[in-house]
């Protein structure tokens, strides 16, 4: 009888500590903080300046995001509207510090730099097409909302955009300047 006392207490002593062994702490997972590291969205909201963006994001930490991504530059858009016609295609990275909430999820701030191939027609009143590039770099703050794998993502900057196009003597107006970023992408977290 003894015997057994003695294995009942160290089956009782040893359990909390093979249980503990045991026990994977999982990720938190909530509107704002992702249990997953990685972030695929699309923009179709700044179509108003008329680019279409795709992008991926990987979180290096808590509080970081590293993103890359390719803009289509497809139409006009309602916000430039005295634009030429240009359809662009390029890369676009950044990066986004999560000052609330866990990458990628929570509310954001960083910087972005981007690059495009850039077909200009219709410039002035003649018929003519110009291949360019085009550089690009600017700032955005927003929000990544996580309803469960989904990602809504909510954001506003500007950025400075320059298209490379000249005439002969002179840079034209319309190539270059500010131009308004805006974001309402949707996308899932894995």
């Amino acid at each position: 009888m003894k015997r057994l006392n003695w294995i009942l207490l160290a089956v009782v002593v040893a359990l909390p500590f093979a249980a503990r062994a045991e026990v994977v702490e999982q990720p938190y997972h909530s509107i704002l903080r992702s249990a997953w590291d990685n972030s695929l969205t699309v923009n179709p909201i700044d179509l108003f300046t008329g680019n279409l963006n795709i992008e991926y994001e990987r979180a290096l930490g808590t509080r970081v995001g590293l993103y890359g991504g390719i803009n289509f530059l497809v139409m006009r858009g309602v916000l430039l509207r005295d634009t030429p016609n240009r359809f662009a295609i390029g890369p676009e990275a950044g990066v986004r510090i999560y000052l609330f909430g866990r990458a990628p999820g929570g509310i954001w701030i960083g910087p972005y730099v981007n690059a495009a191939y850039v077909r200009e027609s219709n410039i002035g009143s003649t018929d003519l097409s110009r291949d360019n590039l085009a550089l690009g770099a600017g700032g955005m703050a927003g929000i990544n909302l996580l309803f469960g794998q989904f990602n809504l993502s909510l954001g506003a900057g500007a950025g400075y955009q320059d298209y490379g196009v000249l005439t002969t003597t002179q840079r034209l107006a319309s190539s270059y300047g500010v131009t308004p970023r805006l974001r309402l992408a949707l996308g899932a977290v894995f």
